[in-house]
C-alpha cells in the first residue's frame, strides 16, 4: 500500500506542479551544481566519475541532473509519476544543450524501496523526510535509504531548518510552505539521532544559506543580490549556520 507521505506528495504536485518547473535553464544548473546543497555531499562522499547516486525523492530532478552533470551514474526515484515526468522532462531539456546524461528514472515508495542493496556512492533526498511526522516510519525511510548505499558510501539528507528564528513565521505565511504536506520541525541534534539510528557514522551536519535569510520570504530582487553578495563573500561560522541556514544537511557513513 502506498504511504500516506507519498499520497499526500502526489495530490501536493497535482495543483502546485508549475512550482517545481525550473527558471533559467542550463544557467542556472550549473550555478546549483557548485551550491552547498550539491557541493557538500558530493565532497563529503568523495564522488567522480561514474559515482552511482540515487536521489529518493527527485521532485523537479534538478539534482539528479546536476549530479549527472558532473558525471556520476545518477538513479531519479520518485513516487509521483507526474514529479518523474517533470523531472524527465528537465533531463530532455538539458540534454539538448550538453548531450546525453546518466539518468534512470524509478518509480518507487521510499517506504518499500526494493532496489538491490549495497549499490549507491551517495543515497539523498532534499525536503523530504521531515514530512514523515512519526519517528519510527522516519526512520525507516532512512534505513532504506542506508540499505542501499554500499559499505563506505554516504547517506545525506537536507531539510529546512526547523529552529531558524524565522521558521514559524515562514511556516505560516510563505506559499510554499503553507502548500506542502505538514513537516517535523528538525535540529541539527534531531538529524544526528535520526542518522546515527540506522547506523550512520561520521556524521557531519552544516546549515546551508544563512545569508539568504534576509531574502528568502517575502522575496525583493534587491535583497535577493545582497544575499547572494553576502553569501559569497563573508563566511559565517559553523555554529551560526547552524542556527540561521534556512536548510540543514546531515550527512553519515555506511559501516
Amino acid at each position: 500500500m502506498p504511504s500516506q507521505v507519498g499520497q499526500a506528495w502526489s495530490k501536493h504536485f497535482e495543483t502546485a506542479r508549475e512550482t517545481y518547473r525550473i527558471e533559467g535553464g542550463l544557467s542556472f544548473l550549473r550555478k546549483f551544481a557548485r551550491a552547498p546543497f550539491v557541493r557538500l555531499p558530493f565532497e563529503y562522499a568523495r564522488l567522480g566519475a561514474g559515482s552511482r547516486v540515487l536521489e529518493a525523492g527527485c521532485a523537479s530532478g534538478k539534482f539528479s541532473v546536476c549530479f549527472a552533470m558532473l558525471d556520476c551514474s545518477v538513479t531519479a526515484l520518485d513516487f509521483s509519476p507526474a514529479m518523474l515526468e517533470n523531472a524527465q522532462q528537465l533531463r530532455r531539456a538539458v540534454e539538448r544543450e550538453v548531450g546525453a546524461l546518466d539518468i534512470t528514472f524509478v518509480q518507487q515508495d521510499l517506504e518499500n524501496v526494493t532496489l538491490a542493496p549495497d549499490q549507491f556512492a551517495l543515497v539523498f533526498n532534499e525536503g523530504v523526510i521531515e514530512h514523515w511526522l512519526d519517528t519510527r516510519a522516519r526512520r525507516h525511510v532512512l534505513a532504506q535509504m542506508a540499505r542501499v548505499a554500499k559499505p563506505g558510501g554516504t547517506v545525506a539528507v537536507i531539510v529546512p531548518n526547523g529552529q531558524h528564528p524565522l521558521m514559524t513565521y515562514w511556516i505560516e505565511h510563505a506559499p510554499g510552505f503553507i502548500s506542502a504536506p505538514p513537516m517535523i520541525r528538525y535540529t541539527p541534534a534531531l538529524l544526528r539521532d535520526d542518522l546515527t539510528s540506522v547506523g550512520l557514522t561520521t556524521i557531519v551536519t552544516d546549515g546551508i544559506y544563512a545569508w539568504r535569510t534576509i531574502d528568502q520570504y517575502p522575496a525583493a530582487r534587491a535583497l535577493q543580490i545582497v544575499g547572494g553578495a553576502l553569501q559569497r563573500l563573508i563566511p559565517l561560522p559553523h555554529a551560526v549556520r547552524l542556527k540561521w541556514g534556512i536548510h540543514l544537511i546531515a550527512m553519515g557513513r555506511k559501516v
